[in-house]
């Protein structure tokens, strides 16, 4: 299980959702406090700390964890941002890492610099 809490969605779809096929699917998180609700912000490395743990939070919540991971989908508005992703993917993933796609994109929710989703 995991110490960290589920933000609340920001609008209307599922945080998580069990595929037909079997897989699963984590809607793309950015970094919401869940406690305040709001952006943490306060950098980049905040920004990519809190993404994580709301998804293993997430993965958490229905018996998943972040080493049940097959593919992250990175959304950043700065492909500058990406070492930071790397770095807390290789602390917190075990080898064999999962696949991954990077994404730079004018604008996020909230106005977040990263969002992941993650499928399983």
């Amino acid at each position: 299980m995991s110490n960290f809490k589920s933000p609340n969605p920001v609008g209307p779809y599922s945080m998580f959702r069990e595929l037909s096929s079997g897989g699963w699917i984590t809607s793309g998180q950015i970094p919401i406090d869940p406690i305040s609700g709001n952006l943490n912000n306060d950098s980049h490395q905040s920004e990519v700390i809190q993404v994580f743990n709301n998804l293993e939070a997430v993965l958490s919540d229905h018996n998943k964890s972040i080493n049940d991971v097959k593919k992250f989908l990175v959304f950043l508005t700065d492909l500058s941002i990406t070492p930071l992703v790397n770095a807390e993917i290789e602390k917190r993933v075990n080898k064999p890492f999962p696949a991954r796609s990077t994404i730079q994109v004018a604008g996020l929710p909230m106005g977040a610099n990263v969002e992941i989703e993650c499928l399983g």
